[in-house]
């Protein structure tokens, strides 16, 4: 696998890149950025509510602005946007600049993890006027080609908890680190996915 410096992932909603990503940069001595937290705290207010004012186009320019300042820095683990690969710009940059990561769930799964997860309603604005598990299958069906091509690394999140796809991703990435690791350390505390 190719070297590099940093470390993106992708992925529909609430396929855990944000949980996932917070314990690989740990793990790795890694910094960590949400992408979708950087542009609440760029905005001054929720993704909904910037959607809802300013419309999906001027999200996906402001992330697509992101993702070209992260691709300049080194050291990090960025959980993108569930659409960012939508932009073919970012998909090249992705593609470039990150070993690229896609974290894969079911639209059964990702419909009851945004179900369970207070944030839906502010971080997940709806994309169509659909019902939220009709809206699930009709965008992750575009969407999946899209993420095939942009991941260096595809790993289902089925019944698998953030502490195994750490490991996992840490052995794929450094293999003989990973294994030491393991010898010498006990393995993190389960989480659950959102």
């Amino acid at each position: 696998m190719k070297e590099k410096s940093n470390i993106a992932l992708i992925g529909f909603r609430a396929s855990g890149k944000s949980l996932v990503g917070r314990l690989l940069a740990r793990e790795l001595n890694l910094s960590f950025v949400d992408m979708d937290e950087r542009l609440v705290a760029t905005f001054g207010k929720s993704i909904d509510q910037w959607v809802r004012s300013e419309g999906w186009g001027p999200f996906r320019n402001a992330e697509s602005e992101l993702l070209e300042q992260l691709a300049q820095q080194q050291g990090l683990v960025v959980a993108t946007g569930g659409g960012v690969i939508v932009n073919t710009r970012n998909r090249h940059l992705l593609k470039e600049h990150f070993l690229v990561i896609w974290l894969k769930a079911s639209p059964e799964t990702t419909y009851e993890r945004m179900l369970s997860d207070p944030n839906t309603r502010a971080s997940r604005p709806a994309f169509t006027a659909l019902p939220l598990q009709d809206e699930i299958q009709h965008i992750m069906k575009e969407r999946t080609p899209l993420y095939r091509e942009t991941a260096h690394l595809i790993l289902e999140t089925e019944d698998v908890l953030p502490a195994q796809l750490v490991a996992i991703i840490q052995g794929r990435i450094a293999p003989d680190k990973a294994r030491h690791d393991q010898s010498s350390s006990s393995s993190p505390g389960p989480g659950r996915m959102t």
